[in-house]
């Protein structure tokens, strides 16, 4: 491959091979200017020469622009590459998130059924208070009923006992 001025490939052996030609001209050219009368009108040369030196001015213009657009796209490469990262940790850390909130449902899932069991255990328990309650006022009644039997069976046994006596 051929390397000219910064320039590879086709280009650079095109540009070559112009600027040999210029080279030749323009040799000649000088020769004609210092030692013989130079011509009003220019030379097939000298229109190539100026169309070489355009072409190779604008192809440097064009490889400094893309040097310039190489490097944006570098720089954009790296930016999204950032951002490809802020992504995976906002998802990394949304699956997270996602996982705690899992747990957490179920905790509270776990805690609602624990909470019903014992509602229906403290349900349960009340109505054993009301019953054990209720037994409690009946058999006190029923206490009270025999304590006054029992002293009036005792009042009579003594009333007989002063009969007796």
């Amino acid at each position: 491959m051929s390397n000219y001025g910064g320039l590879s490939g086709a280009a650079a052996f095109m540009l070559g091979r112009a600027s040999h030609q210029y080279e030749q001209t323009l040799g000649n050219s000088i020769q004609r200017a210092l030692y013989g009368r130079r011509s009003a009108r220019p030379t097939e040369a000298d229109e190539l020469a100026d169309l070489l030196s355009q072409m190779t001015s604008l192809l440097r213009q064009k490889n400094a622009e893309s040097d310039r657009l190489e490097e944006h796209l570098l720089r954009s490469r790296e930016y999204a590459s950032g951002l490809e990262a802020q992504i995976k940790d906002l998802k990394d850390t949304l699956a997270l998130a996602d996982a705690a909130t899992a747990r957490q449902v179920a905790q509270l899932k776990a805690a609602g059924d624990r909470e019903e069991r014992l509602a229906c255990d403290l349900a349960a328990a009340h109505d054993k208070y009301h019953r054990l309650s209720n037994d409690h006022t009946m058999l006190k009644t029923k206490a009270e009923n025999m304590e006054r039997r029992i002293r009036g069976y005792l009042s009579m046994e003594n009333e007989w006992r002063k009969q007796q006596s």
